[in-house]
């Protein structure tokens, strides 16, 4: 009994902003052959439960960045297609990233009354947190020139 009490205590004490609330959001990019010094990476969705809203999605270049400074790059993905994609051309380099999807459209990773995520959000790697975001280095992959792809699944 005491331990159920201390989990849920320390559940409430850790606010879900830090798993994908600050994802920016911002309209996907055109797709477009990348540059001889850049590498195109396509990360597709392929486990999603419900076709509605947009998944958010940020990509970080260092662990910094990730603990709460800005994305290298972040898009809006509509959720409508059977599997959802996006195509972004960036450096070759090592990144990670997050997604949430906003099944209800308001914006924001709906969470419940302990801050408990309701909505379905993931990191690369499949990543898992431990009452909070992964590190970086979990979820980092690194993205050579040319072509590359990640598969994102949500929980």
């Amino acid at each position: 009994m005491r331990l159920a009490v201390f989990l849920a205590a320390a559940l409430m004490a850790v606010p879900a902003a830090g798993l994908c609330q600050d994802i920016p959001l911002v309209a996907a990019p055109p797709a477009a052959a990348a540059p001889r010094n850049e590498a195109g990476l396509t990360l597709t969705f392929p486990t999603l439960k419900a076709h509605t809203g947009a998944l958010h999605v940020a990509v970080y270049d260092n662990a910094q960045a990730w603990k709460g400074g800005a994305a290298v790059a972040s898009v809006n993905v509509p959720a409508a297609e059977p599997t959802p994609s996006v195509r972004l051309d960036l450096p070759a380099g090592t990144y990670a990233v997050r997604v949430f999807h906003d099944v209800d459209g308001d914006g924001r990773l709906g969470t419940n009354g302990f801050g408990i995520p309701v909505e379905p959000y993931g990191f690369s790697n499949d990543a898992k947190g431990m009452m909070g975001p992964p590190s970086f280095e979990a979820a980092a992959f690194t993205v050579a020139p040319g072509e590359n792809a990640q598969a994102l699944s949500l929980q």
